[in-house]
């Protein structure tokens, strides 16, 4: 045979394992299936999809979903994810072969001996230890997966929790503006009063004095909707020089269709980080296997030839790890367990601490409800008849001036506590239903179609 003929072959055979392609495992197949469902919706053909227009008459779903694809953490957290999949086949596949060159050099070339096998500083190990560190792999991806969709959900809570505190603002300035007309009204009656002499100038002075500082309020209460529009505009993802179209933000009160205890089972069962210490847990048991093969040895082999032999010499080689350090195998074996008892503890804690946090914001949820119902149901009616009462009295000569000013003032902290009562009940909703149990804003098209994500 020719040495060109047998170059050929040699080219012939490193083309061909550097074309070669790994097995994938189960995990894996799961993990790309998973990221593929939830990228069609998310980035669909790898590219972010048409977002929705937002101006005065937009919605809070369409700033939900404006926000959950634009946001630059959760496409952040997104990325992750994807690269923490595609470790998957990093961790389950061989070393690359390496292919060496020597020769017997004189006044010629003696021999010339090209070689493909394994890289001497690398040996391959067997496939029941690629499958392990694959599984691994296949956890961290999940533990992503899941932060990826903490991360979504803790989004749609920020968005909701500025949709909120706008339109609690809102409803805030409403009341302090008729606030200030009531003072204008009793600000008229009271001079008409001092016109024929029944009351003092004082009374005219008091109600200027009201109204002057309730205007100091409004202007204070316009400009507290910077810090709002910044936290709103960062949930949005947009940046800073970007200008929000001026919302119609609604204070809705949302019906809670599941009980309290319902919620606690589905966070223990669907929240995004006690199930991202659940694949920790997976994780630190895949290692702790993997520790357990270590007395396996690992091998390496060769082929080479010498071209410039007639008849070509073929060498082959093979050799193995020898794995003799009881010792070392044994430390290894109770790091791994150490480590795997440590993820276990914390997905413990996970749990406690969530159990915790549902207890607070619960509690303030009830709260907020408690006061919704406090102020809507008896204490605004009454403040209002006690409004009427005093101005009447005021104008029959029979009530001072200073009640009819605390008049006003209960019913405006009434009204303000109102709608402050109401922005928190949501918000804490929001934090119990989307952020603590898991499940998925409504109106809002689904990234993820599977039960942990249903509302």
């Amino acid at each position: 045979m020719r040495p060109s003929i047998r170059r050929a072959k040699i080219a012939a055979v490193l083309l061909t394992a550097a074309g070669c392609s790994g097995i994938s495992t189960r995990s894996e197949r799961a993990a790309r299936e998973d990221l593929a469902s939830a990228g069609s919706a998310y980035r669909p053909e790898g590219k972010r999809p048409e977002l929705p227009v937002l101006t005065e008459r937009s919605t809070l779903a369409d700033l939900l979903r404006y926000a959950l694809l634009n946001n630059p953490e959760v496409e952040a957290a997104f990325e992750e994810w994807r690269a923490a999949v595609e470790e998957i086949a990093v961790e389950r596949s061989y070393p690359d072969p390496m292919f060496t060159l020597s020769a017997e050099i004189g006044r010629r070339i003696e021999s010339l001996v090209p070689m493909l096998g394994t890289d001497p500083m690398q040996s391959w190990p067997l496939p029941v230890k690629l499958r392990l560190r694959g599984d691994a792999a296949a956890a961290e991806a999940e533990a992503r997966r899941a932060l990826f969709e903490e991360r979504l959900l803790e989004t749609a809570v920020a968005v909701k929790r500025a949709y909120n505190e706008f339109a609690a603002l809102g409803e805030e300035i409403r009341w302090t503006r008729e606030a200030v007309a009531i003072l204008d009204d009793a600000e008229r009656l009271a001079r008409a009063r001092l016109a024929v002499g029944k009351v003092t100038q004082q009374d005219v002075l008091r109600a200027q004095m009201e109204r002057d500082r309730l205007r100091v309020d409004l202007e204070n209460l316009d400009d507290s909707r910077r810090p709002l529009e910044a936290r709103l505009r960062r949930a949005l993802g947009m940046e800073a020089g970007e200008v929000l179209p001026p919302f119609a933000f609604r204070l809705e009160m949302s019906r809670l269709e599941i009980t309290q205890e319902s919620i606690l089972a589905l966070a223990m069962a669907r929240n995004p980080r006690l199930n991202a210490m659940r694949s920790e847990v997976d994780q630190a048991i895949a290692l702790y296997g993997l520790a357990r093969k270590a007395w396996i040895p690992d091998f390496s082999f060769g082929l080479g030839a010498d071209v410039k032999g007639a008849p070509v010499m073929w060498m082959p080689s093979f050799g193995f790890t020898l794995p003799i350090w009881r010792d070392k195998i044994a430390a290894e074996i109770a790091r791994a367990g150490a480590r795997a008892g440590a993820a276990r503890a914390r997905l413990n804690a996970e749990a406690l601490d969530l159990a915790v946090r549902f207890a607070e914001v619960a509690f303030a949820w009830r709260e907020a409800d408690r006061n919704v119902r406090l102020f809507g149901e008896r204490l605004i009616p009454k403040a209002e008849a006690a409004l009427a009462s005093a101005r009447a009295g005021y104008e029959g000569g029979i009530a001072g001036f200073l009640d009819l000013l605390e008049a006003e003032r209960t019913l405006l902290e009434f009204r303000i506590g109102h709608a402050r009562a109401i922005g928190a009940r949501e918000t804490r909703f929001a934090e119990l239903s989307i952020a603590i149990a898991g499940r998925w804003p409504e109106g809002v098209e689904r990234i993820f179609e599977t039960d942990s994500m249903e509302g």
